[in-house]
């Protein structure tokens, strides 16, 4: 869309000013799970209307409207529903009229840069997984829908990406903040401002880490809970000592309490790749004359005790703190019992 078309009787700032406000318009309508109601819209200052005067700012937003339409981006007016006629409007963008299903590549080319990133694909741990999946299902989509089918389970349940995780990925590919609606899991919704640090995939989701401007500290949140996304605005660095590895989830991440650091014990002769795949690289690693200590910061101290019984098969065992032995021991006792065994004394 070319939005500095000059426009006869404008002045260079009021241009400038239309044409931003057109394109965060097209940013939010793009990025958006759901349409948009013409309050949200009018009332937004940061995207260039919120002046206070409701009929000034209408007038932007209609006149808004009919430039993306010139430029072949379709507005559609939703009515709700059942709804009387005094109610407002939601907006949204036309896909089916705006945006053509072609092809930019030939076959020859699609098939080339799928063998390309199917070599990708076959290391487990590249950065940026998802997002080589996406490409490749859009690659892929060349070709019959049966085929795609059968890809897509083939490639462990990929996902169309929503619009506002397409907006998240280029925010985080242009390395500037993004401001987003974010509805949690109890569906309270709120407005983040995130600068995105890191990406990584845990269970079919995408995880964004970085710097929430809102609690001024590093968090995360999942893709699928947001619900529309702002066009990213303002530069920022990743700082040095960032790696995304420390915030991979593990099952005692999750719970309510202060975190303690716990530890734990693996055989001497366990291998730095089993060690670094259970462990996701977190914590610290001391490896002694007769074992492996594994030191981690845990919430919940009976889910660790369960995460070390599930991999005791490998080794592993509790060291300290008392209470994750303990609760260890009463796991190990649950299990004997259930199998009809008693435990040596």
């Amino acid at each position: 869309m070319n939005t500095h078309e000059p426009l006869e009787g404008a002045d260079q700032g009021a241009l400038n000013e239309t044409a931003l406000r057109i394109l965060n318009l097209l940013f939010i309508l793009n990025s958006s799970s759901v349409p948009l109601s013409t309050e949200q819209i009018v009332s937004d200052a940061d995207l260039g209307y919120g002046s206070g005067n409701r009929a000034s700012d209408l007038k932007k937003f209609r006149r808004d409207r009919e430039k993306l339409a010139e430029r072949g981006i379709a507005v559609k007016e939703i009515k709700p529903a059942g709804g009387r006629a005094s109610e407002e409007s939601l907006w949204t963008i036309d896909r089916a009229s705006s945006f053509a299903a072609v092809g930019a590549i030939t076959r020859d080319d699609a098939d080339a840069l799928m063998r390309a990133v199917d070599e990708c694909l076959s290391r487990s741990d590249i950065p940026f997984r998802q997002a080589l999946l996406d490409i490749k299902h859009r690659l892929d989509a060349m070709s019959s829908p049966t085929a795609r089918g059968a890809q897509a389970v083939a490639d462990g349940g990929w996902h169309e990406p929503s619009r506002a995780e397409n907006a998240m990925w280029t925010a985080f590919s242009l390395k500037r903040k993004i401001r987003f609606v974010y509805r949690d899991a109890k569906g309270a919704e709120s407005q983040r401002t995130l600068e995105i640090w890191g990406i990584f995939m845990q269970e079919g989701h995408s995880y964004y880490v970085g710097l929430d401007e809102q609690t001024g500290s590093v968090r995360t949140f999942r893709s699928d809970r947001i619900v529309r996304a702002w066009r990213p605005a303002g530069h920022y660095t990743v700082p040095g000592w960032f790696d995304v590895r420390d915030y991979l989830f593990l099952p005692f991440d999750l719970g309510g309490g202060m975190s303690e650091l716990a530890t734990f014990t693996f055989p001497r002769d366990m291998g730095a790749a089993e060690l670094r795949a259970l462990t996701k690289g977190r914590g610290s690693v001391v490896r002694t004359d007769t074992e492996i200590r594994w030191s981690i910061k845990v919430r919940d101290m009976r889910e660790a005790a369960r995460f070390c019984l599930a991999h005791a098969h490998r080794g592993m065992r509790p060291f300290a703190p008392t209470k994750l032995v303990r609760a260890w021991k009463d796991l190990m006792g649950k299990a004997v019992e259930a199998h009809g065994c008693t435990l040596g004394r």
